[in-house]
């Protein structure tokens, strides 16, 4: 049996164009229409806030976490030669944006095995 990837599409989106489509989800599920199974989804409104947010030091730490089992962030800050307070504040934003998650023991996994990232160049 093949493991279906889990992913998430990080895009550009204007806040009320995402809006707009949870409520219309929110109404297909109220009246039992059938909702189309879709990728988790992040939307960021500029270019700007997405790659600011998802910055060099910030990826790294996915990737890292990626290939390893769940981490403490000390052990993380550790592993990755970068201060404590820095890497805590990164593993709170990116709990935050769903992109980690804790485990039982409060220990720091990535929960995605893709993250597709759409940049259009023309927004």
């Amino acid at each position: 049996m093949v493991k279906k990837k889990r992913r998430i599409r990080i895009t550009i989106r204007p806040y009320d164009e995402a809006v707009e489509e949870i409520i219309e989800t929110c109404e297909r599920i109220e009246k039992g229409l059938p909702v189309s199974p879709a990728d988790t989804e992040l939307s960021f409104e500029d270019a700007a806030h997405m790659l600011s947010t998802l910055s060099k030091k910030r990826m790294e730490l996915l990737m890292h976490l990626h290939r390893q089992d769940p981490l403490t962030i000390r052990q993380l800050a550790k592993e990755l030669k970068r201060d404590y307070s820095v890497v805590h504040g990164d593993i709170k934003l990116l709990l935050h944006l769903g992109l980690l998650k804790k485990n039982k023991d409060e220990k720091i996994f990535v929960p995605w095995d893709e993250l597709i990232i759409e940049l259009p160049l023309a927004a």
